[in-house]
């Protein structure tokens, strides 16, 4: 018994920096071919004839490259996660550069983009959402690779607001309220649309939403951050 891909690899020439760059090329293709279909479809609706058509690559390229469509789901997640973690990367070493509140604004910018923007950059956000309704084996790379990174830096910006004496508990809490109101606003865009006929979801909209959510949250922060008497 001998798989496809090893018949593959014996054909592929050595050292060929051309043929190297043309399967990278191939690679990547068919990685966004296959972040647009899991999004429209979610994973177990999803066809790798759809993905291989859309990526201009042939059938035996999925396996070749990825092992499998479960293969190819993983560096779908890795892929997505690695671009959108990169803001968040950013945000995390700018921790003595500007006051809590400043980096609040800046995450909830970056946050709201990513959710809600109808481009490459908000692949992540839709792959979550996807995996929330359908969980796949890779849930936990989701987690791993995205969510715990992305809290961590939203809770170190709480911490800093709310003051060491404030429980764990509390900004754990307050940085799933905060994530909350965000997520509102990609979860129930028709009845958003609705509700606020004039918001269309526009980066100028986007942006005037960010301001809205910081002021809001930053009231409930200070609240909390206040002393308490009995």
């Amino acid at each position: 018994y001998i798989c496809f891909k090893q018949l593959f690899i014996r054909e592929k020439p050595v050292n060929s920096a051309q043929q190297a760059e043309q399967e990278q090329d191939t690679r990547l293709r068919l990685i966004e071919a296959a972040s647009e279909i899991f999004i429209e479809q979610g994973y177990q609706a999803a066809k790798i004839r759809d993905i291989v058509t859309r990526a201009r690559a042939n059938l035996a390229a999925i396996n070749y490259y990825f092992g499998g469509k479960e293969g190819l789901y993983a560096a779908v997640i890795q892929h997505n996660a690695d671009l959108a973690i990169a803001d968040f990367a950013q945000l995390a070493a700018s921790v003595e550069e500007h006051p809590p509140e400043v980096r609040l604004k800046e995450y909830l910018q970056v946050f709201l983009k990513r959710l809600l923007h109808d481009s490459v950059q908000s692949r992540m956000s839709k792959l979550i959402a996807r995996e929330s309704i359908e969980p796949t084996a890779a849930f936990g790379v989701v987690m791993d690779k995205f969510i715990f990174p992305a809290h961590r830096t939203l809770g170190d910006i709480i911490r800093a607001i709310v003051g060491k004496d404030v429980s764990e508990e509390t900004v754990r809490r307050s940085s799933m309220s905060v994530i909350g109101q965000c997520l509102y606003y990609q979860n129930a865009r028709r009845v958003v649309q609705q509700i606020d006929p004039d918001f269309r979801y526009s980066p100028e909209d986007i942006e005037r939403l960010a301001d809205h959510i910081i002021a809001f949250s930053l009231g409930g922060l200070r609240l909390l951050a206040r002393p308490r008497t009995s």
